[in-house]
C-alpha cells in the first residue's frame, strides 16, 4: 500500500509538473463569495486556445436546469483575457434564465484557480464571483445535470478555507516530504519550532480529503521497555491531539507507538539517542 502511494505521488509530480495549458475542461462555481457563499451554482467551461484566440462552451446549472453558450475572446496572455458569450444560447432548459454574458478569465499562479466576475444583466447570476479549476474528466454537455449539490458545496467550502485548486493541491502532495518531530529527553512536549511544519501538514490533509495519516511514536533505549512504550504512546498522542486542534478529524488519523524497538540511530551515542526520540508520519 505504501509503495503504491509513493509511485502514485511520483506520477502526480510528473503529470502536474507540466506547463500551464489553456485548452481543456475547467469546472467550478458561480458564487457570492463576498457575502458568505450563500449562493453557489456549478459551471463548466470547455475551452480551446489557438494563435491568440480562445473559443469554447460555457455552461451553468441550477436545480431547475441548465444553459450553455458559445464563448470566445482574443488574448495576448493565456492567463488573463475576457470571454464574451454569443447572443443566444446553444441549449437552454425552459426554467433557466441566463442572458448573454461576459467574464474575465484570470489564472492565479498562487492558487491555480481561474477567477473572475460574471456579468449578465437581468439574470440572477449577474455580478457573482467565478471560480474555475482544471478538470481532466470527460463531460457530455448534452446531459441534463452534470454536477451534484454535494460537489458544489465542497468546492465552496474549500475556497472559504483558502485551499488551492486541485492542480495545485496535487503538486503540493507530490512535492511534500515528511520530517520527524524530535523530542527532548523523557518528554512528549512538542517543540514550537515544529508548529509551522505541522501547519503545512494540516493544510495538505485539508486539501486532500482522501488521505489519512498514521502517527508513530518512538523513544531511545534509556529506561525500561514498559516505560518507553508508554512514553512513545504519549508522544504519538501529543501529535494526534495537536493536529486535531488544527482541524484534522480524528477519524482521518491513527497513532501507533513502538517504544525503543525501532531505532534509527545508535543508542550508544547522544546523537543516536536524539534521532531515536521521535514521531514519524505515513500516509495511509
Amino acid at each position: 500500500m505504501r509503495w503504491n502511494l509513493l509511485v502514485f505521488i511520483g506520477f502526480l509530480g510528473f503529470v502536474y509538473g507540466q506547463p500551464y495549458k489553456l485548452t481543456g475542461n475547467w469546472t467550478g462555481i458561480l458564487t457570492d463569495s463576498s457575502q458568505g457563499f450563500t449562493k453557489a451554482f456549478p459551471v463548466i467551461l470547455q475551452l480551446k486556445g489557438v494563435n491568440g484566440h480562445a473559443t469554447g462552451i460555457f455552461r451553468v446549472e441550477t436545480a431547475d436546469g441548465f444553459s450553455q453558450y458559445e464563448v470566445s475572446g482574443d488574448y495576448t496572455s493565456k492567463k488573463h483575457f475576457v470571454l464574451q458569450s454569443a447572443l443566444k444560447p446553444l441549449m437552454q432548459t425552459k426554467n433557466m434564465a441566463l442572458n448573454s454574458f461576459d467574464f474575465t478569465f484570470h489564472f492565479q499562479d498562487s492558487s491555480e484557480y481561474v477567477t473572475g466576475i460574471f456579468h449578465s444583466l437581468g439574470c440572477p447570476f449577474h455580478q457573482l464571483n467565478l471560480y474555475l479549476e482544471r478538470d481532466d474528466l470527460a463531460y457530455t454537455l448534452e446531459k441534463n445535470l452534470l454536477f451534484s449539490t454535494t460537489n458544489v458545496l465542497a468546492m465552496a467550502h474549500r475556497i472559504q478555507l483558502g485551499v488551492p485548486a486541485k492542480s495545485k493541491r496535487l503538486k503540493e502532495l507530490a512535492n511534500f516530504k515528511f520530517q520527524p518531530v524530535y523530542f527532548a529527553v523523557d518528554s512528549y512536549k512538542i517543540d514550537s519550532s515544529y508548529f509551522s511544519y505541522l501547519a503545512r501538514l494540516t493544510r495538505l490533509l485539508n486539501s486532500n480529503s482522501d488521505l489519512r495519516l498514521k502517527i508513530i511514536g518512538h523513544t531511545d533505549a534509556d529506561g525500561s521497555v514498559e516505560y518507553n512504550l508508554e512514553l512513545s504512546k504519549n508522544r504519538s498522542n501529543a501529535l494526534f491531539q495537536h493536529l486535531q486542534s488544527l482541524g484534522i478529524s480524528s477519524d482521518r488519523m491513527l497513532f501507533e507507538f513502538e517504544g525503543e524497538s525501532q531505532p534509527v540511530g545508535s543508542n550508544d551515542s547522544e546523537l543516536g539517542k536524539q534521532r531515536n526520540r521521535r514521531v514519524e508520519f505515513v500516509f495511509i
